[in-house]
């Protein structure tokens, strides 16, 4: 009973009650039906951003695997174990373990090979984790095989994967296409974000004109980072430096510490601020600190932010007397 409570307040998008009620019918329940409503609880706090707890739950959920029971079908626990590992890939992705996350999604498949029945979410994770890991060409395949298993619900989730991946191979045309028929879709709940892609589709392209547009529509519309980042480009490019720096302090006070985002836009803060002379040069060395913090020493950007932090440094012992340490 509580179960198909939870899957009414599910289906009303009131997720907050689906999961207590979930947690209720894994209380009631024993056995693999009682790791499944774990599961389904864990799914919908991976959807609320809560993922510590959704790996608890799902830590809860592993111990009730004891192997099939007699007179049932194995397959049963074999398809709910890779759910499983899919939900587990998710959350390691989202704690930052995204190795951990391979070993997951990778189990996921084989189990779900074992009983005939590849799924498009395993597909999709698989290339999720991939990308993250810098994998391009075999998330591109990845996501390839997630878009083949979609159904016409899921197929635009697939395609934005796809243009993103696509994009970043450096493949604008062709991920142009991919998202241009995620806007067609008119429910897509993220039209935002496909806007500001299709923006970074146009930068790449040289089309400036019709890059700004778009990302100033995905600004507007919420796509706050990836937007500000292309607008940032844009502006540079004209060598409209002020707004440059606007765009891209704005990417930074936005984004998620620590993120590629994060990083980018503290690198190209203290480039700019570089290029106008360093007028402020106690920002400029922020920017630079920062953004060194999190960039290797084999990256391109290393060597020019130690300079730009030297020269910001020596700014500030000149104007104050002395230098920091």
């Amino acid at each position: 009973m509580r179960s198909w409570q939870a899957d009414a307040q599910e289906a009303l998008g009131q997720s907050a009650e689906a999961t207590l009620l979930y947690a209720e019918a894994a209380h009631l329940a024993a056995g693999l039906n009682r790791a499944v409503m774990l599961q389904e609880q864990a799914a919908l706090l991976l959807q609320q951003g809560d993922f510590e707890e959704a790996r608890q739950v799902l830590e809860r959920a592993r111990t009730l695997y004891t192997g099939p029971r007699p007179g049932t079908d194995p397959n049963d626990e074999g398809l709910n174990l890779a759910t499983w590992h899919y939900l587990m890939a998710q959350v390691r992705l989202n704690l930052g373990q995204p190795e951990a996350a391979q070993d997951d999604i990778r189990e996921a498949a084989r189990l779900e090979g074992l009983s005939g029945d590849p799924s498009y979410g395993v597909a999709l994770v698989q290339g999720q984790v991939l990308s993250h890991l810098g994998q391009l060409e075999e998330a591109l395949e990845a996501f390839g095989q997630a878009l083949a298993r979609a159904t016409d619900p899921d197929r635009p989730y697939a395609n934005h994967e796809l243009g993103v991946a696509l994009l970043d191979l450096d493949r604008p045309l062709e991920a142009r296409e991919k998202l241009e028929e995620v806007l067609l879709v008119p429910d897509y709940p993220f039209h935002p974000e496909v806007l500001a892609d299709i923006a970074e589709c146009d930068y790449r392209l040289g089309r400036l004109p019709e890059a700004q547009l778009a990302a100033e529509q995905a600004l507007n519309q919420g796509a706050v980072v990836p937007a500000s980042v292309v607008l940032g480009n844009v502006a540079l490019d004209y060598y409209h430096l002020d707004d440059a720096l606007d765009h891209y302090e704005r990417v930074v006070r936005e984004a998620v510490h620590g993120s590629r985002d994060w990083v980018l836009g503290h690198q190209m803060a203290a480039d700019v601020m570089a290029q106008q002379g360093f007028p402020d040069p106690a920002a400029a060395y922020a920017h630079a600190q920062q953004a060194l913090e999190h960039t290797p020493e084999s990256d391109d950007w290393y060597v020019t932010l130690q300079d730009h932090l030297s020269r910001a440094q020596a700014l500030m012992g000149s104007a104050g007397g002395r230098t920091l340490n």
